[in-house]
């Protein structure tokens, strides 16, 4: 797929600014990239607000993230076949991936293949770019699990290097997932039908372990794949007003990595010229802290998603209908069957907002509302 991809345009600002930070004379003088600076010709921070991020993001933090991504010692990582760029949070990695490979000369196909229901942003942002959409029914409602043998068909007939958007974890909407044997049937189709892997994972950490989630991002990665991971912090680690994500691409060769790379600083200079700061430096602060990394709180979030599960379906599992979907899937969310006029219903009536399609957040469930909740959802049906 990256073969092809070459050095993106000289950036002369870029480059100058590279030179002029490098420089440690005391004779320099930096008049180059347009920032305020101070009668000391250093970079001006107000006492009340720091700021300003390079182009690519905060180097640590890419770091960290790829650490938690793909495990410290994946090979792939270390031999630096992964560049990582930071991005507006899990959505702006969605649409910079879109972006690139749509001017990926090795993305002949033009083609992306979703499976559906799906979260509602993948459409448009992948249209916005050019990709033509090919859709898929994701589930399958006789069991509540993974229309698997259709994904696997739509694989096989797929043309040579097709794009696969792929939820790695905590599916948004239905909270259905891959089964750790079925990522496996699916990584050996994908290899052999030449298909090119999107991998999405909002969640990570919310449906089990940081490793459990990414089990099938490491999976792909060990077999050699090139792809790209969409990863957000706005869930695990609460920076959802910071817009903090990364976009990791996986590469061949250590080469064609750094070439991809240099095509991803073009993009995000052309689009929004520097990442955020904020989040970053938050993420490296309690990577850095042996105390914050263990104070389990992800660990505890999930626990209670588990419990607010368990209790609703021990208020529904006498009620007329299948309510199994409710344990059986993972994250922050479930698709109940409810329909529309139930939903719409819900609101009007008993003042419990949900989409139309039945989804959930179970998070929102809590000691005081959940026998309410359970109550309504009994009485609209």
């Amino acid at each position: 797929m990256f073969e092809n991809v070459q050095q993106g345009p000289v950036d002369p600002m870029f480059d100058l600014k590279k030179l002029a930070d490098n420089d440690t004379s005391p004779e320099k003088v930096d008049l180059g990239v347009g920032i305020y600076r101070n009668e000391n010709g250093q970079y001006h921070e107000m006492e009340a607000i720091k700021e300003y991020e390079s182009t690519t993001g905060n180097p640590q933090f890419l770091e960290y993230a790829a650490q938690i991504m793909f495990g410290e010692k994946c090979e792939a990582l270390v031999s630096g076949q992964i560049t990582s760029v930071q991005t507006i949070s899990g959505t702006g990695a969605n649409h910079l991936a879109a972006l690139f490979l749509k001017r990926c000369s090795g993305s002949k196909a033009n083609s992306v293949y979703l499976g559906t229901p799906t979260w509602g942003n993948y459409e448009p942002l992948c249209s916005l770019v050019g990709m033509d959409i090919v859709k898929y029914p994701y589930l399958d409602p006789e069991s509540g699990t993974v229309n698997f043998d259709t994904l696997l068909e739509m694989v096989s007939q797929a043309p040579p290097q097709s794009v696969f958007i792929l939820q790695a974890c905590c599916h948004n909407p239905l909270g259905v997932d891959l089964t750790q044997s079925q990522w496996r049937k699916l990584a050996n189709a994908m290899k052999e039908a030449s298909v090119f892997p999107f991998f999405d994972i909002a969640y990570q950490g919310l449906g089990g372990s940081q490793e459990e989630d990414a089990y099938a991002i490491r999976l792909f990665t060990e077999m050699g794949f090139e792809m790209v991971v969409c990863q957000s912090f706005s869930k695990n680690f609460g920076l959802y007003g910071e817009r903090c994500g990364v976009l990791h691409v996986v590469c061949s060769t250590a080469t064609i990595a750094a070439k991809v790379y240099d095509q991803l600083r073009c993009l995000i200079r052309w689009e929004f010229a520097s990442s955020p700061a904020y989040g970053s430096r938050l993420v490296n602060l309690i990577m850095e802290s042996p105390r914050l990394r263990q104070l389990c709180e992800l660990s505890l979030m999930r626990s209670r998603i588990l419990d607010n599960r368990r209790e609703l379906f021990r208020l529904l599992k006498h009620v007329p209908g299948d309510w199994n979907m409710i344990l059986a899937t993972k994250g922050l969310f479930c698709c109940l069957p409810l329909s529309l006029l139930q939903c719409e219903q819900l609101q009007s009536k008993h003042r419990i907002y949900l989409p139309g399609n039945g989804r959930i957040n179970i998070s929102g469930l809590n000691s005081t509302n959940i026998d309410r909740v359970a109550s309504a959802i009994v009485d609209v049906l």
